[in-house]
């Protein structure tokens, strides 16, 4: 490797090494050629006194001779001396970069045989700022790539345990329904309940994945807020009467989003639907819509009538498959706000959550708001 690497830092030395030389050459010829040129034009607008000429000659009547012309001649001095000159620069060029670019190419081989953890801003030595913040620039993606490896791997790892649990729920009612064939029935319902929540997760895993890419994110729409969670509360009441539960609309505001109506029905409905599981039952979950302390921000707040979550929760509530203490038998793939927040993030907006005093959490959207 190390063979490979001089070889290409002295063809490098040769391109400084002709290039210069090139541009020293052409500059002596152009320079020589106009002086020369210069020379000429003088003597023809000043040619020599006609009084000049030898006593001796009885022909006044006839002009001077032309002075005779210089040819252009191949200046073989100079040109060596730029030769040498060429020879210097390209040597000190080479040099000077050699060693990040060896510093450069020890940290790519080292990341493309998965070591994330190289660094080489500080390798590119002193003097070499541009290269340096180059070296910054590089170091940045390695570890934004590194972060990016590290939860994709703790997702699968997610994927994997979450799948696995309803999956093994179904193996054994399915041998449970050999055994006790009079119990069919009440083990297919449970196989049927475990096969949607797998289904649920999938799609859950979808909609992230293509959030993730970037496949959904046509934001060309323009949502009406008020029609948007008119519609939401609407499917939310339906199913919290359902769990005991209540949905009330608060205070509204009149306002237009720019972005994808059927994502951010999404990521709204996910929130709601995240306070209704986590109420009490014969509690409501409040939401309202206000304007935000910037101007032209729309805040969406869900609250819930539950027992909140722990504070050093609350900064990792919206993390894919996470479960609080407080709640952790509460069924649930853990996606819904992780979900919100990629949709939310994507329409240039963001989301937080609170614990509010009394008891329950509050969850803040903030979206930009279309003038007028």
């Amino acid at each position: 490797m190390n063979k490979r690497i001089n070889k290409r830092l002295g063809r490098l030395f040769w391109k400084f090494f002709v290039l210069i030389t090139l541009v020293q050459i052409s500059s002596d010829l152009v320079v020589r050629a106009w002086v020369i040129g210069t020379q000429r034009i003088e003597m023809d607008l000043h040619p020599p006194s006609a009084t000049a000429i030898s006593a001796t000659d009885h022909s006044r009547s006839q002009p001077p001779p032309a002075p005779p012309r210089r040819p252009l001649v191949l200046p073989v001095e100079p040109i060596v001396a730029d030769i040498l000159a060429s020879l210097c620069c390209a040597a000190l060029l080479a040099w000077l970069l050699s060693k990040p670019i060896r510093s450069l190419h020890a940290v790519l081989s080292d990341a493309a045989g998965g070591n994330l953890d190289v660094r080489i801003a500080d390798t590119m030595g002193p003097g070499n700022d541009e290269l340096r913040d180059l070296g910054t620039e590089f170091d940045h993606m390695i570890a934004r790539l590194r972060t990016l490896i590290v939860a994709q791997r703790r997702l699968l790892y997610d994927v994997s345990h979450e799948i696995r649990s309803p999956m093994a729920r179904i193996q054994a009612a399915i041998g449970l329904a050999y055994q006790q064939p009079d119990q069919a029935l009440v083990l297919l319902e449970r196989i049927e309940r475990e096969s949607v929540r797998i289904d649920r997760l999938i799609g859950e895993l979808l909609a992230l994945s293509r959030l993730q890419a970037g496949v959904d994110n046509r934001l060309g729409e323009e949502v009406d807020l008020r029609e948007l969670l008119s519609v939401i509360i609407d499917d939310a009441c339906f199913e919290a009467k359902a769990k005991g539960r209540s949905v009330h609309l608060g205070s509204e505001i009149n306002g237009v989003v720019r972005g994808n109506a059927q994502l951010l029905r999404r990521a709204v409905e996910n929130v709601v639907r995240n306070a209704i599981k986590y109420s009490h039952r014969g509690g409501a979950v409040e939401v309202k819509t206000t304007l935000g302390g910037a101007e032209g921000v729309a805040v969406i707040s869900v609250q819930d009538s539950g027992t909140g979550v722990p504070e050093s929760d609350l900064a990792n509530i919206f993390d894919p498959f996470f479960r609080s203490s407080a709640h952790a038998r509460k069924e649930g793939s853990g996606l819904g706000l992780e979900i919100a927040k990629r949709v939310v993030e994507s329409h240039g907006g963001s989301i937080v959550a609170l614990n509010v005093p009394g008891g329950g959490l509050r969850v803040d959207i903030e979206l930009p708001l279309l003038p007028g």
